[in-house]
């Protein structure tokens, strides 16, 4: 090369993905959540909602009038940022009352109390407590407790199988917070009631004859009582459309020697399951897409993961092909001079559109989730806008080769899933694509809600995750 600016220029091969569209009602597609919502109306609605949101907070002022806030919200809508209420928007016949719980009760340090305190309040003011959907609204602890009130709140429903949403103090004291924290609050509250917001629309390359899952699997370690610590390891199922079907758990003494036999049994499982009850027809092939974050999958992980595809592919009579995908964050930054995203004052942000992605190497790729992404305005109009400030990083998708599996799709295919899973993003209205995928997201929440759950489980003398999730509890998304 001639030119010296050229010189040390590495060259890297570059993919663009289209974002895919989400289905709504009527399976009518939209880009933006927001957009599909108000419009077409949530997907799916919940087989049988609760009739009621009750909000439960503590009987002190500040906290009343919060409550009265998101209860007025709720109902009425909240400017443009949550037009016409929940009952219109997702369309169920729920009333919203406020219930307030004795303010002596209310004790940070005593979260057991505490937490105890809210659900008698609730089976108090509701004569059958699956009929009201709980709003408990409280102060904001830090995550990475074991023994908070975040914590005994969860582990005191849970147990009962009733899910539950936790409204902060802090959060929706703020003006500022409010505002871009009502939609999300009301999204989860119709999740968590059974609800489907929205599918995916557009979907991976295969044939029709033919089936895609994606299995997130992760793994929580929990430090129990006399340093002793146990795994529980866990595998969220999703069909090609996005649809969450279920999760299955595994816990197991604190040894790596046992680790591969968790995966096969986790794997054979859910896919047993996920087949079984709502593939509908036989499919000529299944293509099983593991995502997973965190720790290298070792020889032998890899080798159950293989075992388990091909056990339940004889038992059922099809072809069953796993792929392994790894997901990570990243520190590297791209930027673009050809960005369509500008600020306020018409500058360009050199934000990276989001589908973006960069071949490192063989197996190894970048893609750009955050940055520069197309929105849907309330008048439909799509347009580019910047889902984050500065030069956000793109994620790493690294693909496993498994030996002596015949891989069918290629790896653009397989970072496209991971792209396809981030779409599916429950948590925000406002962005169309979470930085990291729901089939790893959620993996994080459930590490994060297992850890904690198991440890108070084995407070009162159980060691299984499964005989404290009651079956009509795992049918939703109780953990997110």
């Amino acid at each position: 090369m001639s030119d010296p600016n050229l010189e040390n220029v590495l060259l890297l091969p570059g993919y663009n993905l289209d974002i895919p569209r989400l289905a709504f009602r009527g399976d009518a597609p939209a880009i933006s959540p927001y957009y599909g919502l108000i419009i077409y109306g949530p997907y799916e609605l919940p087989p049988e909602p609760p009739k009621t949101i009750t909000l439960l907070y503590p009987n002190d002022y500040g906290f009343r009038e919060v409550a009265k806030k998101i209860k007025e919200a709720l109902e009425g809508g909240y400017r443009g940022y949550f037009p016409r209420g929940f009952k219109d928007i997702f369309q169920l016949d729920v009333d919203v009352e406020m219930i307030d719980v004795d303010s002596t009760k209310y004790d940070m340090l005593n979260p057991k109390t505490t937490a105890e305190a809210f659900y008698n309040r609730l089976a108090e003011a509701c004569k059958d407590v699956n009929s009201c959907f709980p709003v408990i609204l409280m102060n904001k602890v830090p995550r990475g407790l074991y023994e908070s009130l975040y914590t005994e709140v969860k582990y005191r429903f849970t147990i009962e199988g009733i899910p539950s949403q936790v409204a902060t103090y802090e959060v929706f004291s703020d003006e500022s917070q409010f505002k871009w924290s009502i939609f999300p609050l009301a999204l989860q509250i119709f999740i968590k009631m059974g609800g489907t917001p929205f599918l995916l629309y557009d979907r991976l390359n295969i044939p029709e004859d033919e089936a895609i899952m994606i299995i997130g699997i992760g793994l929580s370690k929990v430090p129990l009582h006399a340093k002793e610590k146990r795994y529980v390891g866990f595998a969220l199922a999703f069909e090609a459309n996005g649809r969450w079907r279920l999760v299955k758990w595994n816990p197991q003494p604190y040894s790596k020697e046992d680790l591969p036999h968790m995966l096969r049994k986790l794997i054979y499982d859910v896919m047993d399951d996920v087949l079984g009850k709502y593939v509908v027809g036989k499919p000529k092939k299944v293509h099983v897409i593991v995502h997973y974050t965190g720790k290298n999958v070792s020889v032998a992980e890899e080798n159950a993961l293989r075992d388990a595809c091909q056990k339940i592919g004889k038992v059922l009579n099809i072809d069953v092909i796993p792929y392994l995908v790894k997901i990570q964050e990243s520190m590297y930054r791209l930027s673009s001079e050809d960005t369509p995203c500008t600020d306020r004052s018409g500058q360009p942000t050199y934000l990276v559109k989001v589908g973006t992605v960069i071949g490192l190497k063989e197996d190894l790729y970048l893609l750009q989730t955050t940055g520069c992404v197309p929105v849907q305005t309330s008048t439909g109009q799509i347009m580019f806008r910047p889902s984050a400030h500065g030069a956000p990083s793109p994620i790493i998708v690294s693909i496993k080769r498994l030996q002596e599996v015949r891989y069918e799709l290629d790896d653009i295919e397989l970072v496209k899933s991971v792209l396809y899973m981030a779409r599916m993003n429950y948590a925000s209205v406002n962005n169309p694509v979470s930085k990291i995928p729901i089939s790893v997201k959620y993996s994080k929440e459930l590490a994060y809600m297992t850890a904690r759950l198991t440890y108070r489980l084995s407070q009162v003398g159980g060691n299984d995750i499964n005989s404290l999730i009651p079956e009509k509890l795992k049918q939703v998304l109780w953990f997110i």
